[in-house]
């Protein structure tokens, strides 16, 4: 421990619940790793019981990991892009589930350097324009930019044209857009606004590509949220492995505070620490608040009872992002950008086996085949499985490589559009590796807070990987017991979502998974544990 640091940092660090982890994580930082004695000296000089703080080290994957290690992600597109190959020649690495950079799999950080360089493949869509990057401020402004904040709309008007666009939720649940920023408005304040900026999900790298190219976009969307609530404080909470993104937007708010954009407002930065379930907007509210990222029973939601038991309006990333385009356009217009009776346009993350991954605005109701030819440079070989928007959106086969990447058409093959997160595999990569790798995911991000998504998902796990040698420690029957169980008992999505790709799998690739009804014996030991 760097005693003489930890000394001259404490006087600096405030002591109020709420920056527990923005203490934690300045310390990791600018100190070291977290160890028991960093803890206790914090909890002291918050005034905190040490067991608590002990407790919030536990849980984040990366407070107790040195600022300049190396990690390497071992998700889904990774591990078939070669991550293990990776993993050997960097002995000492740590494995990680997943850094939000898929479109440059195989990736690794060195500190806070992503390993390879990063270069963003994009197109330039009509509503978030992701080709027309703003360095600075000035830049923002002079592209059309900071219009919406001179003559703001309306409250009133801000709702209209947001049910008239039809825009809803891009985080993954898909709550009409509309609907939320309503029910905020209607609670008795003081209200917050809080910015799910950690997105998590193996595939969706989207919201970084907004954080890195149009900050000054998504700040003035935030300032627009914040005016709409009459909310004074708004927040980002932002995963850590977004060094880049960090320090745009830190850069956009100083500039936007400077020009005198935020008068009356103060909106602050919350960095995470590693746990994927934080993207779950209560588990967020509950870090943010100094506690572990813990999913709460809901209702209450977080419009009526959110960030310090007060009305809070949360939205992720791009759903702000296309918040200045319809209110200056109008509902309308932004609807008309949709296809085969899709509503307006959103960006999707393109990763895997395809010649220009990256990150393009396209129509909602675009086919798969259409996004990668049309944008993403065509397929790199012949597919084998594609993932329509997400670890836990399902896995399909190449037949649905031509349905429309809606919730309506997808649902027929029991999928869904989720985060947008468009993963293409080859054929070289087997489906039951690919679920195998999606469950493992899911069973290391798992809070731990409910048995059914804290023990099936790694049951399930451990039993795809000992399919693949050749046993079959559950049988079909038990297989279905406990997915619906997870289904239908789990806290949130995480457990209520993981059986999706394990019932596409078994319904497009029957093959593999025979073995289930030959051996139909009890769950091992193993997938106990």
């Amino acid at each position: 421990m760097d005693a003489l640091g930890l000394v001259a940092l404490l006087p600096e660090l405030p002591p109020e619940r709420t920056r527990l982890l923005d203490n934690l994580g300045r310390i990791r930082r600018e100190v070291g790793p977290i160890t028991p004695e960093l803890s206790d000296a914090l909890a002291d000089h918050m005034n905190i019981r040490r067991g608590e703080v002990h407790e919030v080290v536990s849980f984040y994957s990366f407070l107790q990991v040195p600022p300049s290690a190396t990690r390497v992600c071992t998700g889904p597109i990774c591990d078939c892009m070669g991550a293990r190959t990776l993993l050997e020649r960097h002995p000492g690495a740590l494995e990680v589930a997943c850094l939000g950079h898929c479109d440059l799999a195989p990736v690794m950080t060195e500190g806070e350097t992503i390993v390879p360089d990063v270069t963003h493949s994009t197109n330039d869509g009509p509503a978030i324009g992701l080709g027309r990057a703003d360095e600075k401020l000035a830049d923002y402004a002079a592209q059309g930019g900071l219009a919406l904040l001179r003559e703001l709309p309306s409250p009133e008007r801000i709702v209209e044209e947001l049910k008239a666009s039809g825009l809803t939720g891009y985080g993954g649940a898909g709550f009409p857009t509309g609907v939320k920023w309503e029910a905020v408005r209607n609670e008795q304040g003081p209200r917050y606004v809080v910015v799910n900026a950690d997105e998590g999900e193996p595939g969706t790298i989207k919201d970084r590509y907004v954080m890195e190219l149009r900050p000054h976009l998504l700040v003035e969307a935030i300032v627009v949220a914040m005016r709409f609530a009459e909310a004074t404080e708004g927040f980002v909470y932002l995963r850590e492995e977004y060094a880049t993104s960090r320090q745009r937007l830190q850069r956009a708010i100083e500039e936007f505070r400077a020009a005198g954009l935020l008068e009356g407002c103060s909106l602050e930065l919350v960095i995470g620490a590693g746990a994927y379930i934080a993207g779950e907007e209560t588990a967020m509210l509950e870090s943010m608040e100094g506690r572990r990222a813990m999913p709460r029973l809901r209702p209450p939601f977080p419009a009526q009872v959110g960030y310090l038991g007060r009305p809070t309006l949360i939205n992720n990333v791009e759903t702000l992002a296309h918040l200045p385009a319809i209110l200056v356009q109008g509902g309308k217009w932004w609807a008309d950008l949709g296809t085969r009776g899709a509503n307006g346009s959103r960006l999707w993350s393109v990763s895997g086996a395809v010649s220009r991954p990256g990150c393009y605005e396209a129509p909602n109701g675009i086919t798969t085949r259409e996004l990668i030819e049309e944008h993403a440079g065509g397929f790199a070989g012949e597919t084998g499985a594609v993932v329509p928007g997400g670890a836990a959106s399902g896995i399909l086969p190449p037949k649905a490589l031509d349905v429309p990447l809606t919730r309506d058409a997808l649902r027929e093959y029991g999928a869904g559009v989720g985060s947008a997160a468009v993963q293409v595999f080859p054929s070289s990569y087997s489906p039951l590796r690919l679920l195998a790798e999606t469950m493992r995911f899911f069973a290391e991000e798992s809070c731990q807070k409910c048995t059914p998504c804290r023990i099936g998902n790694r049951a399930l796990h451990h039993l795809f990987v000992e399919l693949g040698s050749g046993e079959a420690p559950m049988s079909r029957e038990k297989v279905d017991e406990w997915l619906l169980a997870m289904e239908k008992t789990s806290i949130c999505g995480l457990g209520q979502a993981s059986p999706f790709p394990v019932r596409n799998a078994l319904q497009w690739w029957p093959d593999l998974f025979g073995a289930l009804a030959a051996h139909p014996t009890p769950v091992s030991d193993t997938a106990r544990q």
